[in-house]
């Protein structure tokens, strides 16, 4: 038995220096932006960065040190014109010239004639519908996986039930640690909900792939009038989502407790029913809300913010958040010159709205009251289309 002393005097185990360099370089370098052209750019700098930046153990963490609190960066967005049958197309933003990505990776699959159509992203997935095949198609836009889900047989024709708009998620968007962009396919939520042909009653369905089934099909009595906007993206508010209804009022979908409700607007609220003069939102505390556009002639540009809540008495209601003058906020061109403002899209992950005006389209944060240019041009008039946000980690030359 050695004496404490001997013990005392015994070297310490050697450490290897070039593990230590190796650990604290990995360090530095998930902390580079998580742009499409950072890690590609760095890994021309020596063999020894090129092969730590192409590990799929260090892009996995990398993914999930940028995800941790923040989204993934907004590689840019699907616009889709409102008419029928035509692809959407993938736009860039403003991003740096290094940073953009040929639209032509992210070429939804489309055949023309077949009644598709493009209901929006999220969580990494989008989501497409065949009206001709009657199948939902969710689609990985980074590696162009796809999987294609027949319609339940709550919707068919004999049924005369029509899907009308659908949304999809990440199953695991509640579980704590979770970063989307490592996700892809397992496991996902896709909803369906349409109308039957006299529009007296709208039906919404669940698929989850981890059970591989459809559920049941929830039914509710509605108005003719009660009509589900195909032009507008399902928002997701908690366990539900939300899409926009004829006349601004909202159709939500517990798909928890299988529930589906229809929320009118707000009483005070006197503006043209069109579609484009409303949008589901989240509010700050991430509840339901509504964006009206409250002036007629889409010039002056102000925006209602209203929030969906409960009173002192429990009773829920709508309560006014805040006004947005936009033509405080946005100063284009010369003084005096026309401009119009219309809500366009909305980006859950950031809580911006997405607006067209004469000079461009912009992001507008809700909270921040800050916003972006995502695309620049001038023009006489703006088209009607929808913006559907696109965010996923992506590394420029892979796919």
């Amino acid at each position: 038995m050695s004496s404490p002393s001997a013990a005392a005097s015994s070297p310490a185990p050697a450490l290897d220096g070039g593990v230590i360099l190796e650990e604290i370089l990995e360090e530095i370098l998930l902390r580079l932006p998580p742009q499409p052209s950072s890690l590609p750019r760095a890994s021309l700098v020596c063999t020894r960065w090129r092969r730590i930046l192409s590990d799929p153990g260090f892009l996995s963490r990398f993914r999930e040190h940028h995800g941790r609190n923040k989204p993934p960066p907004l590689l840019g967005f699907f616009d889709e014109e409102f008419r029928r049958d035509k692809r959407p197309i993938f736009k860039l933003t403003t991003m740096g010239r290094w940073d953009r990505i040929p639209p032509a990776r992210f070429s939804a699959p489309w055949i023309r004639g077949e009644g598709w159509a493009f209901f929006g992203c999220r969580h990494g997935l989008a989501l497409l519908i065949c009206q001709k095949r009657r199948e939902a198609v969710v689609w990985d836009p980074l590696t162009g996986h796809q999987r294609r889900l027949a319609f339940p047989p709550g919707f068919c024709r004999k049924k005369g039930r029509f899907v009308q708009n659908a949304a999809v998620m990440c199953a695991a968007a509640v579980e704590d640690g979770h970063v989307h962009g490592d996700c892809r396919f397992t496991p996902f939520r896709l909803a369906l909900v349409g109308s039957d042909s006299d529009g007296t009653h709208k039906f919404a369905c669940l698929y989850e792939s981890e059970s591989g089934v459809w559920g049941d099909v929830v039914s509710l009595e509605t108005t003719r009038s009660t009509c589900v906007c195909v032009a507008k993206p399902s928002v997701l508010v908690r366990n539900s989502f939300c899409w926009l209804v004829s006349g601004g009022g909202i159709l939500e979908f517990d798909f928890e407790i299988q529930s589906l409700v229809v929320i009118q607007k707000p009483a005070d609220v006197n503006v043209a029913a069109y579609h484009w003069s409303f949008l589901v939102v989240r509010t700050q505390h991430s509840g339901l809300g509504l964006a009206v556009f409250s002036e007629p002639d889409y010039q002056s540009g102000t925006i209602q913010l209203w929030e969906r809540k409960s009173n002192r008495d429990g009773v829920v209601g709508w309560e006014l958040q805040k006004t947005i003058q936009l033509d405080g906020l946005f100063s284009f061109g010369l003084t005096g010159e026309p401009n119009a403002f219309m809500m366009q899209g909305y980006d859950e992950d950031s809580n911006a709205i997405l607006l067209s005006t004469f000079y461009g389209e912009y992001m507008l944060q809700l909270e921040s009251m800050q916003f972006i240019n995502l695309i620049e041009h001038q023009s006489a008039c703006i088209f009607t289309r929808t913006y559907y946000p696109y965010r996923n980690f992506y590394v420029i030359g892979k796919r």
